[in-house]
């Protein structure tokens, strides 16, 4: 291996790492209200709720953005790309943001929405014939939250830290299951989050290494 191929791997080695910290920081928040439910706050169980939510949304646009993060060729305009779909998408989050009355809704959207844009700022120039990773990711990220909203809801998970004295002390927006058991979307976003970052270090849904441009200002000329 040549020293510019060995460089080249130990970059995109540490864009993945860098891309999947974000991810493993949510599943440690999740993690630590599950095991201490006010740890981050008095809100943190309905903040729990919240981020699940807007991450739906996040899946449910992915494939949109992953067209937009790779179709224009200048790395500038994908991420202009990213953005515009990102306000579009805000609109349809701010409406509910009015209805409930709760603007850390959209916070969290773009919240989520900038952790899948540092891909982008990170990650290598997709060439023509490797869109394939789009799919790839966007049916992993779907399969991760599908998998874990069925093994969460039918499974016997643990209350750990959130008792009922906890639940009672938290105000926790609409009803259902989340609502009225909300360990359960505790354990679904440690668990998401935790497997959406481990996939991320192993470049599950990533552009192959081979498809890096030479360097950020090439890639942002061409």
């Amino acid at each position: 291996m040549g020293l510019l191929d060995w460089a080249a791997s130990h970059r995109v080695i540490g864009s993945r790492i860098i891309s999947a910290l974000p991810d493993f920081a949510l599943a440690g928040f999740f993690g630590v209200t599950w095991l201490e439910p006010t740890a981050f706050g008095l809100h943190s169980l309905a903040r729990c709720e919240q981020i699940m939510l807007m991450e739906f949304i996040i899946v449910h646009s992915s494939a949109f953005l992953g067209f937009a993060m790779t179709a224009p060729r200048r790395r500038d305009l994908r991420v202009l790309s990213v953005v515009g779909l990102g306000v579009l998408y805000s609109l349809f989050v701010g409406s509910f943001a009015l209805v409930f009355h709760n603007w850390w809704l959209l916070g969290s959207f773009w919240m989520l929405l900038l952790n899948r844009i540092m891909s982008i700022l990170l990650g290598p120039r997709p060439q023509d014939g490797d869109l394939d990773f789009i799919v790839v990711g966007w049916a992993t990220a779907v399969v991760c939250y599908l998998g874990f909203v069925f093994l969460t809801a039918f499974a016997n998970i643990p209350r750990f830290g959130i008792s009922a004295a906890a639940v009672a002390a938290q105000s926790i927006p609409g009803g259902g299951i989340w609502a009225d058991q909300p360990w359960r979307v505790v354990a679904f976003g440690t668990f998401y989050y935790a497997a959406i970052g481990v996939t991320e270090l192993f470049g599950l849904g990533a552009p192959p290494a081979s498809s890096e441009s030479p360097s950020w200002s090439t890639a942002s000329k061409k």
